[in-house]
């Protein structure tokens, strides 16, 4: 009796396979419309916009500079994450960076800045940054060199923006605290 069915259950299932492609290939193409409809968004963005973003928001932008940059971007869990949103790959040398964002208008002090250094070996990372849309503390910059930890202020953020937005660069590196390297 099987033996007689078996077209008809080639088909149910062939049937079912296709279905279950085509559905995969409606929603990875949405997923790509709604990352370009937000990069589009972000594309324009400048410090008088990311002062308006909420801190997920800030966090996505972020994402997309260092995606533009060239960096592949993982993003850690929302809840239990030890302080670390990001975790950057270079590109050329596989370096591992655990980022920290923290958008606020108040200065950010050490704390952030101890926690992301304290937490980069949990994800497997060799540097550590903290990036912020406003300044740090004086503790926070002693805090930073002493543990080499890259600190990403509102004016390297700016820099960050404009080498980013510019067509076919890629921001590979970032060397010690003194600024941005390409």
């Amino acid at each position: 009796m099987l033996w007689e069915l078996r077209w008809a259950l080639l088909l149910y299932f062939g049937g079912l396979l296709v279905c279950y492609k085509v559905i995969d290939s409606i929603r990875y193409w949405i997923g790509e419309w709604r990352r370009e409809k937000a990069e589009a968004r972000f594309r324009g963005a400048d410090l008088a916009a990311v002062d308006q973003m909420s801190g997920q928001e800030f966090l996505q932008y972020l994402a997309y500079l260092f995606r533009s940059a060239g960096f592949t971007v993982q993003f850690t869990p929302p809840v239990g994450n030890y302080g670390v949103d990001l975790v950057l790959t270079h590109p050329t040398t596989e370096q591992r960076i655990a980022v920290r964002a923290h958008r606020a208008d108040d200065p950010v002090d050490p704390i952030p800045v101890m926690t992301v250094e304290s937490s980069r070996l949990l994800y497997g990372c060799e540097r550590a940054m903290v990036v912020t849309s406003g300044e740090f503390t004086e503790e926070a910059r002693e805090q930073g060199e002493a543990a080499n930890v890259i600190l990403v202020d509102r004016t390297r953020l700016q820099e960050m923006m404009v080498l980013t937005s510019a067509p076919h660069t890629a921001l590979f590196g970032f060397s010690g605290h003194q600024g941005l390297t390409l």
